[in-house]
C-alpha cells in the first residue's frame, strides 16, 4: 500500500471537484432571491418521505421506482465504506476499530446485501435501457457508463474484501457473505498471500480512482441530480400548490418583468434544471406531449440547462424566442401533473407563467385570440365580454339576494363568470341554489359587483389585469362579514383561497362539493330518487392536484341510491387535464390531437352513461368533446351538484 501517493490523489480530485461546485455555486448565488429558508417542519418531512423514502418514485412505475430506490439506498449504506476507503489512503489502519466491533460487523453484513441488491438493480436498469426501452427514457451512451460504473464499484469492493478475507482469515464469513464468496474462489485459484495482497492494492487503487473519477464526473452530465437531489426537495415549496409567485408591478427600477432570461431565474428554478435526471416521467403524464403539441416537460430542462451551461458574456438572449419556441409555453395547461410525477421536486407551473409574463407585458406577443379575451376582462370584467350589469340576470327568478340586500349573511356564494354568464353552466349555478336553499343556508352572492377572480389573466401572463381585478374583489368582499365563501369553479377557489391573500384577502374559503358532502353527513340533504346510471367522476386539476379535493365529489355521487360509481387508471392525482387550465380555455388548440378528446376517450374506457365533473371548464370541454365524438346522446355530461339535485 501507498497511503501518500494515493492521499495526494484523494485531495487533488476532491480539490478539483470543490472547484466545479463552486463555479454552479456561483451560478446559484448570482440568480433571483427566493424565499425558502422558512418552515423546516415541513422541508424536513418531504426530505425523509420524498428523498429518503423514495415515495414519488415508488408510486406511479413501482418496478422501475424500486430499481431506482434500492440503488439510491445502496449508496447511502456504501457512502460510510467510501469515507473508510478514502481515509485508508492517508492512513492503512484507519476504520479498522469500528470494523471490528459488533456495530461494524452489522455494518458490513449490511454493506454485502446492499452492494448485490445494487448490482441486481443496476442489470434491471441495463434491461430496461437495452431491451425495453421505455418511451420516456432519455437512452443515451452516458446512463449505460453511470451503469457499468456503478457495477464495476460493486464488483471491486467485494474483490477488495475477498482478498482481504483470504489473506488474514476466513473467521467472520457470516459478516461479509458475499465477500466471503469472492475470499473462497481466491482460495480456490491457490493464490499466494503476495498475490492476495497485489490484488487487493489493485483493485482499491481501481476503486479509489473510479469513485474520483465518477465523482467529477458528475457536475458535468445530467448525473448531477446524485448531489442536487437532497437540496432540491428540502427546498420545494411549502406555499400552497395553487399559489404562483407574486411580481411586484409598482417597482420603480425594473426595465422587464417576467422570466425573460437565465438571469430572472430564481435560484430554485437554476437548482431544478440541474436536477433533471431525464426520467421522463413528467413528459409521460403531460397532457401536452401527449396529445401531439410541442411542449415536452423534460425537454424544457433539458434546454433551459444546455443554455445555462453554455452561457456566452454580452446581451442575454430571451428564454423565448431565442432559445425555446414560445408555443412550448403556450401549449401548458399548468395542470401540475408534470410536478406531481417529478421524483426531485422539480417546479414546472411557476418557470412557464413566469416565460408568459415576459412575453405578456414586456415583449407585448401573445396568442391572437387572446387579445380579445383580455379586452373583455378589462371592459366587462368577465373573459365572455357580456355586460357586467347583467351578472345576477341568472338568479333573478330564484330568490338570492345580493350582499348589498343581506349585509348580514353568512355566506358569501362567489357565482364566478362561468355561473354568470355560460347558458350551461348556468344551470349549475341554480342547481347549487336551489340545493342550498333546501338546506336552509343563510348565503348571498355580489351580484353585479363581483367581476372576475383573474386566473385566465394571471395563468396566461398578464399580470397587471389579474392584481386588477383581484384587488377590486378585495376592495369589494371588505366591505361585508360574511363568514366563508362557497365557490362552483374551482379556479376561484384556488385563486381566492390561495392567491388572494398575497393582497391582502384572506378568506376561509369552501368548495361546493366539500360544502354539500358536509350537508349530507349531518342529514341536512338526504337524495331519495335512484339514479340507475354508471357515472364516472373526472378530476378537476385545480381541484384535486391542486388542493387535494378528491373524495368530497365522491361521497356526494356514492350517497345517491343506485348510483353506479365506476374509476378509470387515469384519475385522482393520476387524472388527465380537460385541456382548459391555464388560460387554455380561452386559446386554439392547433396542433396535435384535441386534450379534451384525449381525455373524453380515457373516461369510455369505463363505458359510462354521465361523465361527472365539479368544474364548469372541465365540463364545458367534456362536452364539447362528446359533441365532436358524436356520442352526446350516449354520454351525459353533469356537474355533481346538478347529479344530486336531481336525487333530492
Amino acid at each position: 500500500m501507498f497511503p501518500i501517493p494515493v492521499g495526494i490523489l484523494i485531495l487533488f480530485a476532491l480539490g478539483f471537484f470543490g472547484y466545479t461546485l463552486s463555479r454552479w455555486w456561483k451560478v446559484l448565488r448570482s440568480a433571483q432571491p427566493d424565499p425558502r429558508f422558512n418552515d423546516y417542519k415541513q422541508r424536513l418531512k418531504n426530505l425523509i418521505v420524498i428523498a429518503f423514502g423514495q415515495s414519488k418514485m415508488l408510486r406511479r412505475d413501482f418496478k422501475a421506482g424500486l430499481m431506482h430506490a434500492i440503488i439510491f439506498w445502496g449508496f447511502l449504506v456504501i457512502s460510510l465504506r467510501t469515507i473508510i476507503l478514502f481515509g485508508i489512503g492517508f492512513d492503512e489502519s484507519f476504520g479498522s476499530t469500528f470494523l471490528s466491533s459488533l456495530p461494524g460487523r452489522i455494518y458490513t453484513l449490511s454493506l454485502n446485501v446492499f452492494e448485490l441488491m445494487v448490482l441486481f438493480a443496476v442489470g434491471y436498469a441495463a434491461y430496461r435501457r437495452i431491451v425495453v426501452k421505455p418511451k420516456r427514457l432519455t437512452l443515451s451512451a452516458e446512463g449505460l457508463r453511470i451503469l457499468a460504473m456503478i457495477a464495476l464499484l460493486m464488483i471491486s469492493d467485494f474483490l477488495i474484501d475477498g482478498a482481504t478475507l483470504a489473506r488474514e482469515g476466513m473467521d467472520n464469513l457470516q459478516w461479509a457473505p458475499v465477500s466471503g464468496i469472492v475470499a473462497n474462489l481466491f482460495l480456490a485459484f491457490g493464490l499466494p498471500d503476495l498475490w492476495l495482497g497485489y490484488t487487493h492494492n489493485f483493485f482499491y487503487f481501481f476503486h479509489i480512482i473510479l469513485i474520483l473519477w465518477f465523482l467529477n464526473f458528475l457536475p458535468y452530465g445530467k448525473h448531477f441530480h446524485i448531489l442536487t437531489f437532497l437540496p432540491n426537495v428540502f427546498f420545494m415549496r411549502t406555499t400552497p400548490l395553487g399559489q404562483l409567485r407574486n411580481l411586484n408591478l409598482e417597482d420603480e427600477k425594473a426595465t422587464s418583468f417576467g422570466m425573460g432570461t437565465l438571469k430572472d431565474l430564481s435560484w430554485k428554478d437554476t437548482l431544478d434544471i440541474a436536477t433533471c435526471t431525464e426520467c421522463g416521467r413528467c413528459s409521460s403524464v403531460c397532457p401536452a406531449t401527449d396529445t401531439g403539441k410541442i411542449l415536452n416537460p423534460k425537454q424544457l430542462n433539458i434546454d433551459e440547462r444546455e443554455h445555462l451551461r453554455n452561457r456566452q458574456t454580452g446581451p442575454a438572449p430571451l428564454l423565448s424566442p431565442d432559445v425555446i419556441n414560445p408555443e412550448v409555453f403556450w401549449s401548458c395547461t399548468t395542470c401540475r401533473a408534470c410536478e406531481e410525477a417529478c421524483p426531485v421536486g422539480i417546479e414546472f407551473v411557476d418557470r412557464i407563467v413566469g416565460t408568459r409574463r415576459h412575453m405578456v407585458l414586456t415583449q407585448g406577443v401573445m396568442p391572437t385570440e387572446v387579445q380579445t379575451t383580455f379586452r373583455n376582462m378589462e371592459t366587462n370584467f368577465n373573459p365572455w365580454g357580456i355586460g357586467s350589469d347583467s351578472r345576477a340576470d341568472w338568479c333573478r327568478e330564484l330568490g338570492v339576494r345580493t350582499l348589498a340586500e343581506h349585509p348580514k349573511a353568512e355566506y358569501l356564494y362567489f357565482v364566478g363568470c362561468a355561473g354568470s354568464f355560460d347558458d350551461r353552466n348556468k344551470k349549475i349555478a341554480t342547481a347549487l341554489v336551489k340545493i342550498l336553499q333546501k338546506a336552509k343556508v343563510d348565503f348571498a352572492i355580489l351580484g353585479k359587483d363581483e367581476v372576475c377572480t383573474g386566473d385566465p389573466a394571471r395563468r396566461i401572463g398578464n399580470e397587471y389585469l389579474y392584481q386588477m381585478l383581484a384587488k377590486k374583489n378585495i376592495e369589494t368582499m371588505a366591505r361585508y362579514q360574511f363568514k366563508k365563501v362557497i365557490t362552483a369553479c374551482p379556479h376561484c377557489f384556488n385563486t381566492i383561497k390561495n392567491e388572494y391573500p398575497q393582497f391582502g384577502g384572506n378568506y376561509e374559503v369552501v368548495h361546493h362539493t366539500d360544502f354539500i358532502a358536509e350537508l349530507i353527513r349531518e342529514q341536512k340533504l338526504t337524495p331519495v330518487r335512484p339514479l340507475f346510471r354508471k357515472v364516472v367522476y373526472h378530476d378537476s386539476c385545480y381541484l384535486g392536484r391542486y388542493n387535494n379535493i378528491y373524495d368530497a365529489p365522491r361521497e356526494i355521487l356514492k350517497s345517491i341510491p343506485a348510483a353506479e360509481i365506476v374509476e378509470v387508471e387515469q384519475s385522482r392525482d393520476n387524472g388527465r387535464c380537460c385541456g382548459a387550465g391555464g388560460g387554455r380555455m380561452w386559446m386554439e388548440e392547433r396542433v396535435g390531437k384535441r386534450v379534451n378528446h384525449q381525455r373524453l376517450e380515457d373516461l369510455q374506457v369505463a363505458n359510462p352513461n354521465i361523465i361527472a365533473s365539479a368544474c364548469p371548464f372541465c365540463i364545458t370541454m367534456l362536452r364539447d368533446a362528446t359533441r365532436d365524438k358524436h356520442v352526446e346522446e350516449k354520454i351525459q355530461t353533469k356537474d355533481v351538484v346538478e347529479i344530486l339535485a336531481d336525487s333530492l
